[in-house]
């Protein structure tokens, strides 16, 4: 185990690393993640509507298979690059655990308006209250039971943390910023201690969300940035993140890479019963209408 990687992880809440892609990776990663941006806009495989408008900023899941009919290939790279053992060994040091796959997603710059993004704490989004959201994070592990990598396909600096932040409640300052007057003042620039992630194309920037960040999101600073994110393999999460039943598609993990199947096959060995039985609940509720 890499002790300093995960000391840092456990201090900082953040690390940052250098050349985990190599440039020839990196644009081929880039060159068919944008193909799929496009498709998305067009009609969203999940839907079959338009992912988003101009000042969309995120997409989801881009190893659906409805991408890859054009070029069928590709979805072996995606997936090769997901499960790099590079990638799966930075995970499993700053978890000290298995790494289990849970979702592919893609940010890029909108293409009409500019906006800075709002200072929060993903613990904000599934807690009631601040007693609430302040025992979530007294009580959850310092190391997190999930990691979010993101890797720059383009040069970005489009994240924002506060090191540190994780480990603790908001100070005086932190608050008034993140929540105040209804997030009135979330999208400030002056949160005490805030460092920008700066990235070269190939980089990784992983953060534990429960610290205080946000994003940039701007139409005229090009960002395309490839995030995965894995779990504890000892403490899945179900949700519409991990929700992803076209695995268990025909010939899907056929088309996947000797070294890469044995990884997305736990992933489908942990699911794919929640998965049928959500489809199983789709199509009853289809039926009834």
């Amino acid at each position: 185990m890499n002790v300093d990687l995960r000391d840092q992880w456990l201090t900082e809440g953040s690390v940052l690393i250098r050349h985990v892609f190599d440039r020839k990776r990196t644009a081929r990663l880039l060159l068919m993640c944008d193909a799929i941006l496009e498709q998305w806009r067009i009609a969203n495989p999940e839907t079959g509507k338009p992912g988003g408008g101009p000042d969309s900023t995120v997409m989801r899941h881009l190893n659906h298979a409805g991408y890859f009919h054009a070029h069928p290939e590709w979805l072996g790279e995606l997936m090769d690059a997901v499960a790099d053992e590079t990638v799966l060994e930075i995970v499993r040091t700053i978890l000290d655990d298995e790494p289990l796959f849970r979702c592919t997603s893609y940010f890029f710059n909108p293409t009409l308006t500019s906006l800075d993004g709002n200072w929060h704490r993903d613990s904000q989004f599934v807690t009631p209250n601040d007693e609430a959201e302040q025992e979530m994070l007294l009580s959850s592990p310092r190391a997190g039971s999930g990691v979010q990598m993101q890797i720059a396909l383009v040069p970005s600096d489009d994240v924002e943390y506060v090191p540190s932040s994780h480990r603790r409640w908001d100070t005086p300052a932190e608050y008034h910023i993140r929540k105040a007057e209804e997030g009135k003042h979330s999208r400030s620039h002056d949160m005490p201690g805030a460092v920008r992630l700066a990235l070269e194309p190939g980089d990784a920037a992983l953060f534990n969300p429960m610290g205080l960040h946000r994003g940039r999101y701007h139409a005229d600073r090009l960002r395309r940035t490839l995030m995965l994110t894995y779990t504890r393999a000892s403490v899945p999460c179900y949700d519409y993140f991990s929700h992803q039943p076209w695995f268990l598609e025909p010939g899907y993990l056929d088309r996947l890479s000797p070294r890469a199947r044995p990884f997305f096959e736990r992933f489908v060995e942990m699911y794919a019963q929640r998965w049928r039985e959500k489809l199983a609940e789709t199509a009853t509720a289809s039926s009834g209408n």
